[in-house]
């Protein structure tokens, strides 16, 4: 088994990291049919449904940064933007995840004497891949 550090993992927009991240997830969900007859014998029985996902991520604002911050979110979010979204460690050998989605959620607050801070939220659309780091 080979643990590793969640400091490694990170949130890429076309391939750029998103700025200043602190804290990132990625969701993946499937809705299941009830199928259920007289016939179960009380047992519930189910088909697989619908997949869905969604990755968060959150951090500091940073908005000399290089790497995508909250204006490219925010920009993203305006114009209704299809992104294409990977959740990886980009060290040889992981895997990765990627899908396209749409920013649902941003957030970007900032309270007297600390850091400012955001979170966005994507919702995953069609296939979800992944891949082994090369």
């Amino acid at each position: 088994m080979a643990i590793f550090n969640g400091t490694n993992l990170g949130v890429y927009i076309d391939g750029t990291i998103i700025a200043a991240a602190t804290d990132c997830s990625l969701s993946l969900n499937m809705e299941t049919i009830d199928i259920t007859t007289k016939d179960s014998a009380g047992y519930r029985e189910l088909l697989a449904g619908m997949r869905s996902g969604s990755i968060s991520v959150s951090g500091l604002i940073d908005y000399q940064s290089a790497d995508k911050d909250t204006v490219d979110l925010y920009t993203a979010w305006e114009n209704r933007t299809s992104l294409t979204l990977k959740f990886s460690s980009e060290i040889s050998s992981d895997t990765s995840f990627t899908a396209s989605g749409f920013l649902t959620s941003l957030e970007q607050s900032g309270g007297t004497e600390d850091t400012a801070t955001y979170s966005a939220t994507f919702e995953l659309t069609g296939q979800v891949t992944d891949a082994t780091i090369v």
